[in-house]
């Protein structure tokens, strides 16, 4: 785990008393939480600390306790106190009380990717957490890492007290995807919400147009359905209706459609939504009451459902971003119940 606080060097050039203070108060919060829960301080340069833990999900929880301290500190804070947080699970060799190798390294290039009270993962650490911890895990945009010979994806752990609710994500890109319990061989009882969900997965950045309903619109869409990179984890669906439609697709992929739709067959486009995605066996998703189930939680905690619709074996709703986390939230709690 890397470490450092946002703005320090700026703040150390405009106010150096102020910034040592700053400084004490930072090394006051977070070196009782490393010794705490069994994190070995490796080293500190000046902001910034290097430490050590046993395991990446260790390391990850102790990451959010951090955050959520200093959460607490910022509310009564006249000088908020803004940490930035890398992860990264890799060999290392020890030497002279230091560490070194690639992992250190890809760690102190990541922590660079994080704002200021936000933790970034490895592609390393999210394949051994995300099942793991009850926060979804963001995937940013692909960056190659300075002095970083191979590609990493880059995942940003959505803190619920974070800054603006959350992260915004345009890439189109999968934000989690929690296995809950399969229900293979089990039988769906009533309420058991847990043996009727197999996975879920949320989605940001998306946009729903609005068209008129015709053969030649829905020969347009095909062809634009031809460009879609399903393999990358974009966005299609097609909600049919009498007279019109409903197209739901990643946001970066709005002016490619509208290039190809003739202007006078587009009504409206909705923007700033985002999608859930509820997987489920086809037994359960034509059983009834289990759909009514999911809305229903939904709608008896005021979220406002934009567009509701299934593509087997999948339950999609689609809803405003700012109700996004909120929402995917409530559904694992009623998964897990």
């Amino acid at each position: 785990m890397f470490t450092d606080i946002e703005g320090y060097t700026a703040l150390t050039q405009a106010d150096e008393s102020l910034a040592l203070e700053v400084l004490t108060r930072h090394n006051e919060l977070l070196r009782p939480t490393f010794l705490r829960y069994s994190g070995k301080e490796v080293k500190s340069m000046g902001d910034a600390f290097l430490v050590e833990f046993d395991s990446a999900l260790e390391a990850t929880k102790r990451a959010v306790e951090i955050q959520k301290v200093l959460d607490r500190y910022n509310r009564r804070a006249k000088e908020k106190l803004r940490v930035r947080i890398g992860i990264h699970v890799g060999d290392v060799l020890h030497r002279g009380g230091d560490l070194l190798g690639d992992a250190v390294n890809i760690a102190s290039r990541i922590v660079r990717l994080a704002d200021g009270g936000d933790i970034c993962l490895s592609e390393q650490v999210y394949d051994q957490i995300r099942n793991k911890v009850p926060y979804p895990l963001v995937r940013l945009e692909s960056r190659n890492l300075r002095n970083v010979t191979f590609p990493i994806d880059v995942y940003k752990v959505q803190l619920p007290w974070s800054r603006g609710g959350g992260v915004k994500n345009h890439t189109g890109s999968v934000i989690s995807v929690t296995r809950i319990m399969p229900t293979r061989g089990k039988k769906i009882e009533r309420g058991a919400m847990s043996r009727i969900i197999l996975r879920m997965a949320l989605k940001d950045g998306i946009v729903a147009v609005k068209l008129i309903n015709d053969p030649s619109i829905s020969a347009l869409l095909a062809r634009f359905s031809e460009s879609i990179d399903y393999a990358k984890g974009e966005t299609f669906h097609v909600v049919s209706a009498v007279e019109n439609m409903t197209v739901v697709i990643d946001s970066k992929n709005l002016r490619r459609l509208t290039r190809l739709v003739p202007q006078k067959d587009l009504l409206r486009v909705y923007g700033d939504l985002s999608e859930i995605i509820i997987s489920m066996s086809e037994e359960v998703l034509t059983k009834v009451g289990a759909i009514a189930t999911i809305t229903g939680e939904l709608a008896r905690n005021g979220v406002s459902i934009f567009e509701y619709f299934t593509s087997n074996p999948h339950a999609i709703v689609v809803l405003n971003e700012k109700d996004a986390v909120k929402s995917y939230q409530l559904l694992r709690r009623l998964a897990s119940r």
